[in-house]
């Protein structure tokens, strides 16, 4: 397996909110995480640290659990917990929040869970690109509702507002799946600094070239920079180079 990551403050913002966490745990299972944090001049930087340093502890605490699923969403909401509780003890705080999208993986099985509208994508090696989250934002609710088209949302004047984040309720809702994959695969966690001036065929066809991973991410936070980079840009990638070949259920 091979882990990378690329973070970015962008050319318009001074801070960057993003954070991102690539580490492998003592069980040999990799563990990739991206959030986007949201709030005041230091609110979100904290949101979003915050967020990873407590999904990693989480996950240490619940080293025996089997079920890789249940054991990433507790990680998410004891996150929550944390974030809201800051955010309500202190007025500095109040109203921070942050995305995230975490995912825990093995050769065979990746386990994928999100709040926002970060996004974690899956790069077969077939070339295909899959979308593995769903945002959880006012644009794609419209989408989804036939309100607005899909090509609208890209530049609709509200694209950026949510309408679930980690850390502004006391519980939050979280979404997840499971997916297997192969030797060659990419699994790719990015924020919307990336995705909303780079395309999914741009990503597609920068994650099938053949430099290494770092040098694909590199490119990948380079040519958002080049296109406006008007957010924070941070991507975050494990690379499957010893799973096994099998076939492309999910």
């Amino acid at each position: 397996m091979q882990l990378a990551a690329a973070s970015h403050v962008g050319l318009v913002r001074k801070i960057n909110q993003d954070g991102y966490l690539v580490r492998q745990e003592s069980s040999g299972v990799y563990v990739v995480c991206v959030a986007d944090g949201m709030g005041g001049h230091v609110a979100g930087e904290v949101a979003s640290a915050l967020a990873l340093s407590t999904l990693w502890e989480a996950l240490g605490d619940q080293a025996s659990e089997t079920d890789q699923s249940a054991r990433l969403q507790a990680a998410i909401q004891a996150a929550n917990e944390k974030i809201h509780q800051q955010a309500n003890g202190s007025e500095v705080y109040t109203g921070m929040g942050t995305t995230i999208v975490a995912a825990v993986a093995d050769s065979t099985y990746i386990w994928v869970a999100h709040v926002g509208d970060s996004r974690a994508y899956l790069w077969r090696n077939s070339g295909d690109l899959t979308q593995l989250t769903e945002d959880h934002s006012l644009v794609n609710e419209l989408v989804r509702r036939g309100q607005i088209r899909p090509e609208e949302a890209l530049t609709h004047p509200q694209r950026h507002m949510l309408t679930r984040a980690l850390g502004t309720l006391p519980d939050v809702v979280i979404e997840s799946r499971q997916v297997s994959w192969n030797r060659g695969d990419i699994l790719l966690i990015c924020s919307d600094g990336l995705t909303t001036h780079v395309s999914d065929d741009q990503v597609q066809e920068f994650l099938a070239g053949d430099s290494a991973l770092q040098a694909k991410l590199d490119v990948l936070v380079q040519t958002a920079l080049e296109k406006g980079g008007h957010d924070n840009v941070t991507v975050a990638a494990l690379f499957n180079d010893d799973g096994a070949q099998r076939g492309n259920a999910s």
